[in-house]
């Protein structure tokens, strides 16, 4: 968890670093226009959404739907070390708040988002309800389109922009036999500012997190994508496949964990 109280410029610039790295897109924006532009394609076979505490993701998803972007949309989340955050800002949710979420899975409060709120069709959503980490999310969704033999070659990924470089190479590992190919495309990414020497996100959807975990957060991140022993990469856990990670990121994140912002124990594993 950060354990500072007053920031800088340069380690406010050096957060925004790793935040941009972290929250990958292969899209400047999520259209018709720029899918065709970059893939030659008119559209998406499926958006794989993954569940987290931001509710903003479920909104996009379901644009892109609506707007033709994609055929299907697979939900993907059980309950896991976040679902509590999700159930918290489901509570503060002007609009959502009624949705029950206790002991629900993040996958199945998603659907009911989509459902309910934004009339997709039932039949164009598939759920996936039981992972409960990263690397399970991919796993589980790969078992799931072998078990119904679903036909399927271009996919959106669409995850907590904190997790997306991530669970793309989490995607990768797992379905690395099959020939499909992955866009990336974070909802959002969030930068920090300076106010009185605290930092605030800028621009964001407010219940996305607390600025002291979303910090936490970025910072867990950094040690998970190393290919190390202590890593997520192959030469670690092996959840992952190897990410070269810049030196610009690296010193980063070597300057900020040198002024003591982040105690890598204290954030939940994802």
């Amino acid at each position: 968890m950060c354990t500072q109280t007053s920031f800088n410029n340069e380690q406010v610039k050096s957060l925004n670093q790793i935040s941009r790295f972290l929250a990958l897109r292969d899209l400047p924006a999520l259209n018709k226009e720029e899918l065709s532009k970059k893939y030659n394609l008119e559209f998406a076979d499926v958006l794989i959404l993954l569940g987290s505490s931001l509710i903003y993701t479920v909104d996009l998803a379901a644009n892109a739907f609506k707007e033709g972007l994609v055929k299907k949309i697979l939900v993907v989340g059980g309950i896991g070390h976040s679902t509590q955050y999700l159930y918290d800002n489901i509570r503060k949710h002007s609009k959502y708040n009624k949705i029950e979420i206790n002991n629900r899975s993040e996958a199945d409060i998603y659907s009911d988002i989509l459902v309910k709120f934004h009339h997709i069709p039932p039949d164009a959503i598939l759920i996936e309800n039981l992972s409960t980490n990263c690397g399970s999310n991919a796993k589980n969704a790969y078992l799931l389109f072998k078990e119904y033999g679903i036909k399927a070659h271009t996919f959106i990924l669409m995850q907590d922009p904190t997790m997306q470089l991530r669970t793309y190479a989490s995607f990768l590992k797992e379905w690395q036999t099959e020939d499909v190919l992955f866009i990336n495309y974070a909802p959002i990414v969030p930068l920090l500012s300076l106010k009185d020497n605290k930092p605030l996100i800028n621009g964001m959807i407010e219940e996305a997190w607390s600025t002291e975990r979303f910090i936490s957060l970025l910072m867990g991140e950094i040690p998970r994508l190393q290919d190390n022993a202590l890593g997520y990469g192959p030469k670690g856990k092996g959840y992952i496949v190897h990410i070269d990670l810049p030196d610009n990121i690296l010193s980063s994140y070597q300057a900020l964990l040198s002024n003591q912002l982040h105690n890598s124990r204290s954030i939940e594993s994802q």
